[in-house]
């Protein structure tokens, strides 16, 4: 619903062009919800004068948009926040008041096919939930306020008004969706006694009745109980009227039902109830000429849900409701639309056989339906030609038709909406599971969770696993669960019983066999990737083709609602059960192995040009030969490619290892964890170069699983897991060692010795870094001496002393770093740079460092950078006196820590703000803070840091002065060089 005309608009910077989009292509120029919330004042205050001003400005440009386009609001500025003022009757809860008038004068007077209209015209304004985007104490109540005296009886109103112009089964099928959001509505109670005994379901009606009174008895409400009692006696007991006479007459023509057994175990439809209603009805709910499409993946439940809605809707054709399978999938013969024709003629009585002409039977049954129209659902249909052919003859009618494929051509040349199926919701599958197991599920409520999630809510899949529950009554639903991880025992269940050919796999088959050679193909191939959501590009390397044959075939699957085109981007989806079906499809290509390498080299290649492109200046090993290379446009194309991989780069290593592809399986993370790394994407670093450790020491790759090793060290120093850190360091300290290994020393000891620095061994931390130094500078390796002359630094600001060897070194670093155009280094080393200067009171060279640092990370978007870089500002901005720019800062280092799930950049950034709110007189914020650093920081094993801020606390309580914790170093650490050699078959 959507709200009153006095409007508040929550203006938050980047959304301003969301608001006035929102406002200017609203249906009818009404004023979405999903644009106005709540204006916080304090907010408002809080904001600097330059934002304010930049506030105006946008009300400015809005208010200038409105004029130009006409819209009727007026938008204003004061000390409550941004007011928009609009004319009530444009806002959907006052064209809803002035509908249901409207509705209850037409019902005043007589005119109930008016008064229907009106009122449907009135709850058809709901949308969404009432004030969605306020969660305030009052607008919770307006909406139980309004829910309880506005909404709630206009659909009473509604219901009322379908049984005065004889439509019970619509009146009915609202109930029950009103139902589940308002159990125990005297209302609606009321009203479904009232929509049953309409359809002369009597029975049903007083055990409902009974049950309802004894629930209101329960709950100590007599009154409502007592009403029940008398509308009960009244449409289901009624006194007897004097008897009158009657003449029936006898109907001109039976209504016609050909339809299959009704099955009311439908769950989850109710909004496809809906959609069909309204393409098959007038506005005032009458049936009308249409056609529609009802199209799905197999196993979705297609039919089953047409057939329940066909049965709900009979009463509102007059005529009949005919449902036919055309066999489109299926084993049995196809049936032809002459067949078709001749089928319905005979079902309205008219002897096929004084016709011998197909066309003419067809020209007759046309005829007969123009007087005689009636809803007929075509089922089953295999493509646009099969049933083309019968729209004409049928265009008196309503018609469904029902198939697994999107029928594009055919809604090309007739323009007629589609409703696709979908998978159940989990609620709803789990309800389905329930219905259909009994009481046990309620008892087992965790093994029925697990039940519905293997089923992935395909209805399907969902009644052959309810089945099997119930015939495996002694089998706990947990262990059933485990069994059917199983992917050819789910996908096979079924065809043991008396009716093969009900399985999962038959059903899907039906759809693969109908596919051309190539298409069979693709979709096996998709069954190859480990994961269920892929690229074009990458289909079309394992499958061997071009990729705009590939895409052809691609399309075709789409079609056939075997995979999923979700968006514009080339990407693919499939639904998990059909990706089980494609990786049984899969093991049977005649190249499958070759296949596998095509498809995640792909992605090796494609990480490795985002590597060359994003880090220019670092070493990167050798690639295999490849036919098509992927490209990037821009360094940032390549970050966003990385993103959304992701989840795909990580399953990618654990299948290379998975298969013997242990090349592929060592090198993907290591060209993919600096980007990782960018976004504190720390978890996905770990896995992966766990599993490429374990790939390089299986084939027997010293330098690969050495720099595996190291890269786990590093990034565990990264995220304080310190322990860790220095268990897989000092594995590949031994590695590079004993293979004298001369860059890979490098890479282990600066990292070991940042690990004596954590531990507070800081004098062997600056005795390992001069002897890396050295060693660097020795090997001519530009990359490590840059690392190890800022880490030296870094160990000696830590000692508090040596501050001028200390910037010289940070200098050298930036040299070094500035001839390789390494920005990562070069925004840690400005960053470190500027901390060091701050603490000695050189704030303007500071600056200058900081402002440096703040360009590169807004060119590379570096999280972790960004972090550690907001810290240092807001130290240098305490430090000159700016608080409210410090406060800024800070907020803005901890959010971003919180983002990358850093705890020790938390600890450091929350220490940051707290020193600075303690400096402003607010101590108990600023104990609360130094609280959680110390906790975050004990938690990631750093104790002289968590002992450091503890100390502080003692003297807090003491109130006396004392000194900030010292700075803490860079927290980037070093990685080795990747492997050099890449065998295709033996890894090594």
């Amino acid at each position: 619903m959507r709200m009153h005309g006095n409007l508040v608009v929550n203006w938050a910077g980047p959304r301003v062009q969301q608001v006035l989009a929102a406002l200017l292509t609203a249906p009818n120029r009404r004023i979405p919800l999903e644009t106005v919330v709540d204006w916080v004042w304090a907010e408002w205050e809080q904001r600097p004068q330059d934002e304010r001003s930049t506030m105006h400005q946008y009300v400015t440009r809005i208010r200038r948009a409105f004029e130009q386009a006409n819209v009727p609001a007026r938008l204003s500025v004061g000390r409550g926040g941004c007011t928009l003022e609009v004319d009530p009757a444009l806002i959907d809860v006052g064209g809803f008041r002035e509908a249901t008038n409207r509705a209850r004068e037409f019902r005043d007077g007589g005119h109930h096919e008016r008064a229907h209209v009106e009122a449907l015209e009135a709850v058809r304004l709901w949308r969404d939930t009432p004030l969605a985007d306020l969660r305030t104490d009052l607008a919770e109540d307006w909406r139980v306020r309004w829910v309880r005296t506005e909404w709630i009886p206009a659909n009473v109103f509604v219901v009322g008004e379908q049984l005065a112009v004889g439509q019970p089964e619509m009146a009915l099928r609202r109930l029950s969706e009103l139902d589940h959001a308002h159990p125990m509505e005297l209302g609606l109670v009321k009203a479904r006694i009232r929509a049953l005994a309409a359809l002369e379901r009597f029975s049903e009606a007083t055990d409902y009745f009974f049950a309802m009174r004894h629930a209101y008895h329960e709950a100590g409400d007599i009154r409502a109980a007592d009403e029940l009692l008398a509308v009960h006696e009244n449409v289901v007991n009624p006194r007897p009227a004097p008897p009158v006479e009657i003449r029936v007459e006898p109907p001109a023509v039976p209504q016609i039902r050909y339809l299959p057994p009704d099955n009311d175990d439908v769950t989850g439809r109710g909004d496809l109830f809906a959609v069909l209603d309204a393409f098959t009805t007038d506005s005032a709910g009458a049936p009308r000429r249409a056609v529609v499409a009802v199209t799905g993946p197999p196993g979705v439940g297609k039919t089953t849900m047409a057939a329940r809605w066909a049965h709900g809707v009979t009463s509102r054709y007059r005529h009949g409701v005919v449902m036919l399978d055309l066999h489109g999938d299926g084993r049995g013969r196809r049936v032809e639309a002459s067949e078709v024709v001749d089928t319905v003629l005979s079902l309205l009585d008219y002897p096929v056989d004084r016709v011998v002409s197909p066309v003419a039977r067809a020209a007759k049954l046309r005829a007969l339906l123009e007087r005689r129209p009636m809803l007929v659902v075509l089922d089953n249909v295999q493509h646009s030609d099969h049933v083309e052919p019968l729209l004409g003859v049928l265009s008196a009618c309503a018609v469904v038709i029902v198939s697994r494929r999107r029928l594009n051509s055919l809604s090309a040349r007739h323009t007629f909406p589609v409703v696709t199926v979908g998978p159940l919701a989990d609620r709803h599958a789990r309800a389905l599971l329930a219905r259909r197991i009994g009481p046990r599920a309620q008892r087992e409520e965790h093994g029925l969770a697990e039940l519905a999630g293997t089923c992935q809510g395909l209805p399907l899949a969902l009644t052959i696993v309810a089945e099997r529950a119930v015939a495996r009554a002694g089998t706990r639903l947990q262990t059933l669960a485990a069994q059917l991880r199983d992917a050819d025992m789910l996908l096979d269940l079924g065809d043991e019983g008396d009716s093969p050919g009900t399985s999962l796999r038959s059903a899907f088959t039906l759809s693969y066999q109908a596919l051309g050679p190539a298409e069979q193909r693709v979709f096996a191939v998709v069954g190859l990737h480990p994961g269920a959501e892929l690229t074009g590009a990458v289909i079309a390397a394992a499958d061997g083709r071009p990729p705009s044959a590939v895409r052809r075939s691609l399309d075709v699957l789409v079609a056939a609602h075997l995979i999923e085109h979700p968006g514009d981007m080339d990407r693919y989806r499939v639904h998990d059960l059909l990706h089980l079906y494609a990786a049984s499809l899969a093991s049977h290509l005649p190249d499958v192995v070759a296949a596998r390498r095509r498809m995640l080299e792909c992605y090796l290649h494609a990480a490795f040009e985002m590597h060359r492109m994003i880090y220019p200046h670092k070493e990167r090993p050798p690639m295999p030969p490849a036919e098509l290379v992927p490209a990037f446009a821009s360094a940032a194309e390549a970050r966003q490619w990385c993103l959304r991989e992701r989840s795909n780069l990580s399953i990618a290593v654990q299948a290379a290892h998975d298969h013997g592809l242990h090349d592929i399986a060592w090198t993907l993370p290591a060209l993919t964890g600096d980007v990782l790394d960018r976004y504190g994407c720390y978890e996905d670093i770990l896995t992966a170069l766990a599993v490429a450790a374990s790939s390089a020491e299986v084939v027997g790759n010293v330098e690969a699983q050495a720099s595996s090793l190291n890269d786990l060290g590093q990034v565990h120093l990264l995220v304080g897991n310190d322990a860790e850190a220095e268990r897989f360091l000092r594995q590949a300290f031994e590695l590079v060692t004993a293979h004298g290994m001369g860059i890979g020393r490098v890479s282990v000891m600066l990292n070991l010795a940042r690990r004596h620095l954590r531990a507070g061994r800081t004098a062997e931390a600056v005795k390992l870094y001069r002897e890396t130094l050295e060693l660097a500078q020795t090997l001519g390796e530009p990359e490590r001496h840059a690392a190890a002359a800022h880490r030296l630094a870094d160990a000696l600001v830590e000692l508090g002393r040596h501050e001028d060897e200390a910037v010289a070194l940070y200098r050298r670093a930036l040299d070094l770093r500035e001839r390789m155009r390494d920005v990562a280094g070069l925004i840690s080393t400005h960053t470190a740079l500027g901390d060091t200067l701050r603490q000695l009171g050189r704030y303007a060279e500071a600056d200058r460092q900081c402002r440096e640092a703040s360009v590169l990370v807004d060119e590379t978007q570096h999280l972790p950078a960004a972090m550690k870089l907001n810290t240092v500002i807001a130290c240098l901005r305490h430090a000159e006196g700016d608080d409210g720019a410090a406060l800024r800062h800070a907020n803005r280092a901890v959010e971003l820590a919180e983002r990358s799930a850093h705890a020790t950049g938390q600890a450091r950034a929350l220490s940051t703000l707290a020193r600075i709110l303690f400096d402003r007189g607010n101590v108990g914020d600023a104990r609360g803070l130094w609280e959680q650093a110390a906790e975050l920081y004990r938690g990631r094993q750093r104790e002289l840091k968590a002992e450091r801020i503890e100390a502080q606390l003692v003297e807090l309580d003491a109130r006396q002065p004392f000194v900030p914790e010292a700075r803490e170093g860079d927290e980037d650490t070093v990685a080795m060089l990747p492997p050099q050699v890449i065998s295709r078959n033996t890894g090594k």
